[in-house]
């Protein structure tokens, strides 16, 4: 039997089947406090200066609201006061008043004005001086604009819901406390679907137990979604002759019916009914679709298995990975790159002959090492991504890397490895050029140096710092 590799702390290494084994099953482990607490600190600003400690905020029971607002933002200004009154009731008068308290995470542009704000507000906040803190934040819970209320288990530290904001001003009485999203099956109970070329209705849950089933969240309007339908209705057709338990569902956010009934013509599965509008909105608010087309893949008990499934279908038009479970190691496309924002992320370019025999080479060197990494702690932050060297996303990830001048330039021979560490250090580490060998065991001890801080300050991207060895 071939070795495997595990991931010990910041060390990857070898190891035979016995040590494989017995890392395999580890030795209980105290309980480690959730990152998000362990990022808030031991204590929160209070209203009138006073210090709260988090301790008194989580715990079984508790339930923390992050509110990631600013002074200078005019939405965050309407939803603050809105959000206050129902909090103020809430303490007053909720049977579960002691549960749930409000942090206040500031993107504000000075203290003098997160003072000022914050002046309105009568909950607890971090500290504006926390800013490294406030940063991760955002990024553990993906925040791209304000207002954003993430409400979290004050326990586990696991997300509610990201969508608090819409969760909260949409029940004033807070009747839904903590506002846990119904599940797939809880939203369509009683839903019916209609068929496209007959209009006939069927029982939503009837059709869809016991399969695959893709939401397929599009429109008519939407000129990306009209060139992707296609490629769905031809990968429906092969995962149908091929037997395989599969059932679509066209969610549409078309602006009237006749539109939507047009669409849907060009489709062979059935849709939520136009006139179901809070079921829609249900859905594309649990599953956080914030753009179109969105294809989300659920597993025969209604499980997410990817919210891109657009990507998934794009990338394999013969369906030969259905039904698409996210992998340890993805082909480098223009969705996948998107990664590169999130955390550290290992990216190989492969000189070979053709596609097939760079996919071998890939998944002999990234395989071991990605399954790995992502299995040990923090795994979750990290991406592992491949391509060949003639793809032009190959030569624009490159360039962005400055590993080449530009992506109209051809690639030097060889291949090309390197870590790219955008929302941690703002820096690439050109692996192939330190003498990494594009292997399992070569790039398993680059990431363990990485991990270590043994491979140096990188270069900074867009910029001409080291990258030198230490």
């Amino acid at each position: 039997m071939a070795p495997a590799v595990v991931c010990d702390g910041d060390v990857c290494r070898k190891v035979d089947a016995e040590e494989a084994a017995a890392a395999a099953s580890p030795a209980p482990a105290a309980a480690e406090e959730p990152k998000v607490f362990q990022i808030l600190g031991d204590s929160l600003l209070g209203p009138n200066g006073t210090q709260v400690p988090v301790s008194s905020i989580t715990g079984p029971g508790k339930v923390v609201a992050l509110y990631f607002s600013a002074h200078w933002c005019p939405p965050c200004r309407h939803f603050t006061p809105q959000l206050a009154s129902i909090y103020a009731n809430f303490k007053k008068d909720h049977a579960r008043k002691a549960d749930w308290e409000v942090v206040f995470v500031s993107s504000d542009r000075d203290e003098e004005s997160f003072k000022e704000y914050f002046g309105e507000m009568p909950w607890t906040a971090l500290p504006y001086g926390k800013r490294e803190a406030k940063a991760q934040l955002s990024k553990l819970y993906k925040v791209r604009g304000i207002p954003t209320l993430v409400i979290l288990d004050g326990e586990t530290g696991e997300v509610i819901t990201t969508s608090g904001r819409d969760a909260v001003s949409s029940d004033e009485k807070c009747e839904g406390f903590p506002w846990r999203p119904r599940t797939f099956e809880q939203i369509m109970e009683g839903a019916v679907l209609v068929e496209p070329k007959t209009g006939a209705e069927v029982p939503a849950l009837e059709r869809l137990r016991g399969k695959v089933s893709l939401l397929y969240f599009s429109a008519s309007w939407c000129p990306p979604c009209r060139r992707f339908t296609p490629q769905l209705v031809t990968a429906m057709e092969k995962l149908c002759a091929a037997g395989k338990a599969v059932e679509a569902v066209f969610v549409s956010g078309d602006r009237d019916e006749a539109s939507m009934n047009e669409y849907h013509s060009h489709m062979t599965w059935p849709a939520l009914p136009f006139s179901d509008k809070k079921r829609n909105d249900e859905l594309n608010s649990r599953f956080e679709v914030e753009g179109i087309p969105t294809l989300v893949v659920l597993d025969e008990q209604f499980n997410v298995i990817t919210t891109d499934g657009r990507e998934a279908v794009a990338s394999d038009i013969e369906c030969t990975r259905f039904p698409w479970r996210p992998q340890p190691f993805e082909q480098l496309t223009g969705s996948t790159a998107n990664r590169i924002n999130d955390g550290p992320v290992l990216v190989l370019v492969v000189d070979t002959a053709d596609q097939k025999a760079a996919e071998e080479v890939a998944t002999s060197a990234l395989a071991e090492v990605a399954a790995a990494t992502k299995a040990a702690p923090g795994g979750d932050d990290w991406g592992f991504l491949w391509a060949h060297r003639g793809e032009e996303i190959a030569k624009r990830v490159l360039a962005f890397a400055g590993l080449v001048k530009d992506s109209e330039v051809e690639l030097p021979a060889g291949h090309a490895a390197v870590i790219i560490d955008v929302p941690n250090h703002e820096a690439v580490w050109d692996l192939a050029g330190k003498g990494v060998e594009v292997s399992a065991v070569g790039l398993s001890g680059a990431v363990s140096d990485f991990k270590a801080g043994k491979l140096g300050p990188g270069k900074k991207l867009g910029g001409e710092g080291d990258d030198d060895d230490e």
